[in-house]
């Protein structure tokens, strides 16, 4: 879908209200031609620019999933269970800033804005909007908890206030996130190269899988979905356009954007350019030193491997602008952490490292790779044990990210099931490190005091296993315990 902003579409939307609103004070009959929310979306391609204007909500230019959010997930440096009252607060307000632009549209389709269009092509606009709504709530979900579930049939929150009834349980959120997730299955459309971010039917499959493991783990535990799970990833594998790509290198290279690996991501759009690379770059490459790796995980944890010295910086130039000028380790580094390898050179052209303007880093959502160890974890506990499948998809990964010459010791069926879920929980903070992925499996795993320790677990509870709501909104509808 083509892209817009959030707030060019909704100071749009408002010229066009008040316009709407003086022209008919002294008017006895309906005129022509006025804008409202019921006929404004009139035409699939004005939908498709309202839903590219809720993504947009989530991914600004220095804000949202674009500036990143450096969660206790174990791999951040410096990251604290300390979390205060205001801590991730602008992560609600972006998802219901985002949930409510699509639920304008679903209302005005709803009240036959698109009339005249075939039904095909209706259900096609509305599936794109229930996968979007679904994968807004899908985040707040698992990061709030009982939370409200807005649709284009919930009276306006303005003039009827929402309350604590209005949270519901999270089985219940969850319920209608799948309802969503399965109406966009049916009938979105296939892959098409040409709009790449406009969802299709294997995304929202891609999303159900995620959704069936997301529920069978914490806190709800709810384990006959692990076979929902296996099964729903296995058709995106077996039938679906995506593959893993051969090298690891080539996957989060800017020259490779959205390559077919990369299923759903975050895309730019005039309004809303990417982030410079040097954001992410330490001192001796002009960088402004944000995102810093932990380093017991980066030198401890993880495997040595060709892998580790692409997703993660850990020797690099001591002087950018000197060609010869020699490679240095983090730890003779003026910042003494390790970085983000996936945001930097060489997945950067020079240019787009020290230009401090658009470096054309796309910030994933969700990968063919999430998908083959969605099916490993999935099948393995569905089948009390490893299957001979699960296995080989999970080494896929793992000979992939050795490349000959790592020592990641790969899977194998003689593996525990115990075993083999570690395995695969470990590989995915490998593979999906820094990609908004590895503090939603701590979560379900219930693991997040384990990978603070043993520097960045200070006051953790089982609170921390949500986060605050913001003040304004608690008000209304009650705090999170914790955080009263």
């Amino acid at each position: 879908m083509k892209t817009t902003t959030i707030h060019s579409f909704k100071s749009i939307l408002s010229l066009l209200l008040i316009v709407a609103g003086l022209s008919c004070q002294k008017l006895d009959e309906k005129p022509e031609g006025i804008s409202t929310p019921a006929n404004f979306y009139g035409t699939p391609e004005q939908c498709e620019a309202a839903y590219a204007g809720s993504m947009n909500a989530l991914y600004a230019t220095w804000g949202g999933y674009q500036n990143g959010y450096q969660f206790p997930d174990g791999q951040y440096e410096g990251a604290s269970l300390d979390i205060g009252i205001t801590a991730f607060n602008e992560i609600w307000t972006i998802h219901y800033k985002a949930i409510a632009n699509v639920n304008g549209v679903l209302k005005a389709i709803k009240a036959g804005s698109l009339e005249g269009n075939a039904e095909e092509v209706i259900n096609n606009v509305i599936a794109q909007g229930r996968f979007l709504r679904a994968f807004n709530y899908f985040y707040l979900v698992r990061l709030y908890g009982k939370i409200p579930y807005l649709t284009e049939d919930t009276p306006d929150p303005v003039s009827t206030p929402l309350t604590p009834e209005s949270r519901l349980e999270i089985a219940a959120v969850y319920d209608l996130i799948e309802a969503d997730l399965m109406f966009a299955s049916q009938h979105l459309g296939d892959y098409d190269g040409a709009i790449p971010g406009r969802p299709n039917k294997w995304i929202a499959k891609g999303f159900l899988a995620k959704v069936y493991l997301t529920r069978a783990t914490a806190p709800l535990n709810q384990t006959e979905n692990y076979a929902k799970a296996r099964d729903m990833a296995n058709d995106v594998i077996e039938n679906g356009p995506y593959i893993l790509l051969p090298g690891f290198q080539d996957v989060f290279k800017t020259s490779n954007n959205r390559n077919m690996e990369i299923m759903f991501a975050f895309y730019e759009s005039p309004q809303t350019p990417y982030m410079p690379g040097n954001v992410w770059a330490p001192s001796e490459m002009d960088g402004w030193s944000s995102g810093p790796v932990k380093i017991l995980w980066a030198t401890d944890i993880y495997p040595e491997q060709p892998r580790k010295h692409s997703y993660l910086l850990l020797d690099f130039t001591s002087n950018i602008y000197d060609p010869a000028a020699p490679i240095i380790n983090w730890s003779e580094s003026a910042d003494g952490v390790p970085y983000i390898g996936k945001y930097n050179i060489p997945n950067l052209t020079f240019e787009q490292q020290v230009g401090g303007g658009d470096a054309g880093i796309e910030m994933k959502i969700l990968r063919f790779a999430d998908i083959l160890l969605i099916y490993a974890e999935a099948a393995n506990i569905a089948n009390g044990g490893p299957t001979q499948l699960a296995v080989d998809r999970l080494n896929m990964i793992i000979d992939r990210a050795n490349a000959g010459t790592g020592t990641e010791p790969k899977a194998t069926l003689a593996m525990s099931q115990s075993e083999f879920d570690q395995k695969v929980i470990d590989e995915r903070s490998f593979e999906l490190c820094f990609e908004n992925d590895r503090y939603f499996d701590v979560l379900r795993k219930r693991i997040l005091e384990e990978v603070n320790l043993p520097d960045n677990a200070q006051g953790y509870d089982e609170n921390d296993y949500l986060l605050p709501i913001p003040a304004l909104d608690a008000k209304a509808i009650g705090q999170n315990p914790g955080y009263e």
